[in-house]
């Protein structure tokens, strides 16, 4: 090699340094791993490059950034995932909104692509913080207008007002939605309380988060109680149930210890008799007068008689003992069976309880992730179809605005019963909360989904509803995604949600699938 290839060789070698130095300034704050061998790597390629030891720094990245590369897939996908609920939550809320309402959708849609790099997540973060604001500005902009309406100022984001609107703040009309549903469970139970009659009417004409926070303690204080009555019922129950264990163990042992002693009284017995029958035999060989045999034999017998005699007694002593001892531990075990069936009763009550919609009657969430996790098990196994639907009632908001939560509590359970009219053999409905219901539907293909969610759509749409004299429509949205290879419920569940939205935004009252054509 000649002096001027030597000084091109040296030339580029220094500028391939550089641009390292300069590019692996981009990995910084990936991890402390990375970031420290970075440094060593600048340290050997600064000034005069030193390859040897660059050489050991660069193949200690390339076995630390191939470790991380599932690091950073993960965080891609849950940064995905989070970016996908929150534009979820947020389509909720400004659903009055067709402007957002289709910025929304497409945010969603977007985010079910695949995403390349990390690049990617940053535009995705910068187009769900730009729709944020957005809502954020349209939801102002709606509380100044009602304010204007009013002749008053923009109502405080706290303020009792702010309050009773529950499109400006989500977190109180989920709060309240809860509320609600716990205080028909114990109103159901408990009808004159007057705390819970008080916060039901409450609940009725509105409520300060004040009020809302004071309501929460009450029934977290009867939550509370239930689960100390409980607690002290399983207590009573093992409590019995061991003292009941301990006697018949002392029972036990008492009746082996008697018939350990009956045994010891007939060994002897018998040894007895063994002694006047060899008496008998010894006289019989020597006596040498007949009067005198008959005499000792006489004799024997008699002590044989009285031993068997005894024996007798002590046989029907101990039987009696037994059977005293059986009686008291049958008693016993009555008694527990009783108690147990009871308890077992109490149980069994309570899990229906709290897999039931007290409002509808229909199973809850907690019912259908029990469902789900069987037919999902019984899909991997078989392989047969399986679908899982979303529904929700149209323009609910405007039922309760405009006729008052009784009347939309009403119109809950007649939805909620009319649909369950419509299931056939293996559906299965809960009410996953608010004005929503999921449907779970194994073994049935495109068709017979589609069939079957049109005519719970039709039937419902049918319905006669009349509040306060003014005759009213009730309609629902539809959407069912089916299970797919390698699917999760979660998953299917967020697909379905997904065209349940679609179904919204395509006007409302339609049924839309993922095979749909």
């Amino acid at each position: 090699m000649d002096a001027k290839q030597l000084q091109t060789y040296k030339q580029h070698n220094t500028l391939l340094s550089q641009f390292i130095v300069r590019l692996s300034a981009f990995y910084e704050g990936f991890s402390d791993k990375v970031d420290s061998e970075l440094q060593i790597l600048r340290g050997h390629l600064s000034g005069t490059p030193n390859f040897t030891l660059a050489t050991v720094s660069i193949n200690k990245l390339n076995s630390a950034l191939q470790h991380q590369e599932l690091t950073l897939k993960k965080y891609s996908i849950e940064t995905v995932a989070l970016l996908e609920s929150a534009t979820k939550r947020l389509q909720k809320v400004v659903f009055e909104d067709e402007v957002l309402q289709k910025r929304a959708t497409q945010q969603l849609i977007t985010l079910n692509q695949p995403v390349g790099d990390i690049f990617s997540i940053y535009k995705l973060f910068q187009q769900a913080i730009e729709l944020h604001h957005a809502a954020l500005a349209s939801s102002a902009a709606s509380e100044l207008e009602a304010g204007k309406n009013k002749g008053e100022a923009p109502a405080l984001e706290n303020s009792k007002e702010s309050n009773k609107d529950n499109t400006v703040n989500p977190l109180y009309k989920s709060i309240l939605e809860e509320l609600n549903q716990l205080i028909a469970s114990y109103a159901q139970r408990q009808p004159d309380d007057c705390q819970l009659v008080d916060i039901q009417k409450k609940l009725t004409e509105g409520m300060s988060e004040d009020q809302l926070l004071k309501s929460c303690v009450v029934i977290l204080r009867m939550i509370v109680q239930d689960a100390m009555a409980e607690a002290s019922l399983t207590g009573k129950v093992i409590q019995s149930l061991h003292n009941s264990i301990g006697k018949m163990g002392g029972d036990i042992q008492l009746s082996m210890e008697n018939s350990r002693t009956q045994f010891e009284q007939r060994q002897v017995g018998n040894a007895q008799l063994q002694s006047h029958i060899e008496s008998i035999e010894e006289a019989v060989s020597h006596s040498d007068s007949l009067e005198s045999l008959k005499e000792h034999t006489q004799f024997c017998v008699q002590n044989i008689a009285s031993t068997l005699n005894e024996q007798a007694q002590l046989d029907s002593q101990g039987q009696a003992s037994l059977m005293g001892l059986l009686g008291s531990m049958q008693s016993r075990i009555e008694q527990l069976q009783k108690q147990t069936l009871t308890y077992k009763k109490k149980l069994a009550e309570q899990m229906m309880l709290s897999q039931t919609d007290p409002l509808t009657r229909l199973p809850n969430r907690q019912a259908y992730n029990e469902k789900l996790s069987k037919a999902v098990q019984s899909w991997q196994d078989n392989g047969d179809d399986l679908a899982v639907a979303v529904i929700d009632i149209d323009h609910f908001k405007s039922i309760n605005d405009r006729f008052g939560h009784a009347a939309g509590d009403k119109t809950l359970q007649v939805v909620g019963k009319n649909l369950k009219q419509q299931l056939t053999e293996n559906t299965f409905m809960a009410r996953w909360g608010g004005e929503e219901f999921v449907l779970l539907l194994p073994g049935m293909n495109k068709q017979k989904v589609i069939s079957l969610l049109e005519t719970m759509r039709t039937k419902l749409a049918s319905l006669p509803f009349k509040f306060k004299q003014e005759k009213v429509t009730i309609t629902a949205s539809f959407g069912a995604s089916f299970f797919n290879k390698g699917d999760t419920p979660d998953a299917v569940f967020e697909r379905a949600d997904n065209l349940l939205y679609q179904a919204k935004n395509s006007g409302r009252n339609r049924v839309i699938t993922d095979r749909d054509e």
